[in-house]
């Protein structure tokens, strides 16, 4: 994985916009950009982008280049939806799971039992989350994710399931509603974004901590070796009354202005993040669908879980109440509700 974030940026907008992105190194992507995006770039559609200046034949970019605030006003452009379905050759097995899921998922405190299991459709939603981070300079990326909207586990793989553009198609428009409520559907995007967003600033966001610290050392330093000065001044001198109060008036006068210094730095170095849903694809793929009951003394509820046939695996529950992708759980009393270990042992 590029840990380049300018060039892990680059390649999402040139893929999300129908272009083709290859790294040629951890610095260095060869794009085929399609013809309106080279257009509105004013850069041919064959293009090398490079974040280290010894490339040649290469555009350099930067957090200050143009190149990045022509594409930070492409990705302003939200709300872009689409759908499409993937066909699935092989067999969907429907039996052994009566073994396999109670071997797989761990209720602490309850039981899990196997009810039927049939093959069936899941629309998984890949969404990508543009944003803006502002600090000392401002800073553009996009992240990706996928939720299982039956379960609401997210980010959730689907292996191959998009590989070969042969066994895509074309679904109905016509979308029955998701099975989980819109509201919390947006929660769920917004947790979800606000975890990789934060992943993706942690290198930035610890280079502003050191050099607001540096700064702010500096600066206590500085105002600190002045009020010893004085204090040193009203030693040496011996001084009372009136020259007392005025050399004690420069001192509170001196920490004031170290406060304000220090708010200054504090917004200087402080980051604000601006985020929105960029764009999401519905995809309708072919799995298992598992019907489990859940029982946590005499309550008993019947939840979904589903086997994705391009990974091969049963896909995890999910937490009800941090949202966290769980194989081992613990059941409340009142609802027999998910509840992860991390949450349960709060």
């Amino acid at each position: 994985m590029l840990s380049d974030p300018i060039i892990t940026t680059l390649e999402k907008i040139v893929a999300l916009h129908d272009g083709i992105a290859e790294p040629a190194g951890e610095h260095v992507l060869n794009a085929l950009l399609n013809e309106n995006i080279a257009s509105l770039l004013s850069l041919p559609e064959e293009v090398t982008f490079t974040t280290i200046t010894d490339v040649p034949q290469s555009v350099f970019v930067t957090y200050h280049s143009e190149v990045l605030n022509k594409l930070s006003e492409l990705l302003a452009v939200k709300g872009q939806i689409s759908a499409l379905g993937v066909k699935f050759d092989g067999y969907l097995k429907a039996t052994g799971f009566d073994k396999s899921i109670p071997e797989r998922f761990k209720p602490q405190n309850g039981l899990i039992r196997f009810v039927d299991a049939k093959p069936s459709t899941t629309r998984y939603i890949l969404c990508n989350v543009a944003y803006t981070a502002n600090a000392e300079e401002k800073r553009i990326g996009l992240v990706s994710f996928i939720i299982n909207e039956i379960t609401g586990v997210t980010p959730v793989q689907i292996g191959d399931a998009l590989f070969w553009e042969s066994d895509r198609m074309d679904v109905d428009n016509q979308e029955t509603p998701f099975s989980i409520p819109f509201d919390e559907l947006l929660k769920l995007i917004e947790h979800q974004s606000g975890i990789l967003i934060g992943k993706s600033l942690d290198n930035w966001q610890a280079k502003l901590t050191r050099a607001r610290a540096r700064d702010e050392e500096r600066l206590k330093d500085y105002y600190n070796t002045i009020s010893s000065g004085i204090r040193h001044k009203i030693e040496l001198k011996n001084l009372i009354g009136d020259e007392l109060d005025k050399e004690l008036a420069r001192i509170e006068a001196t920490n004031r202005e170290l406060e304000r210094k220090l708010l200054d730095i504090q917004e200087r170095y402080a980051m604000s993040v601006e985020a929105w849903l960029h764009s999401a694809m519905i995809i309708h793929l072919p799995t298992v669908h598992i019907q489990c009951e859940l029982q946590r003394k005499k309550t008993k509820r019947t939840v979904t879980i589903v086997w994705n046939p391009f990974t091969k695996i049963i896909e995890p529950l999910c937490c009800e109440l941090s949202g966290e992708p769980v194989y081992d759980f613990y059941l409340d009393d009142l609802s027999a509700k998910i509840i992860s270990p991390t949450v349960w042992t709060r």
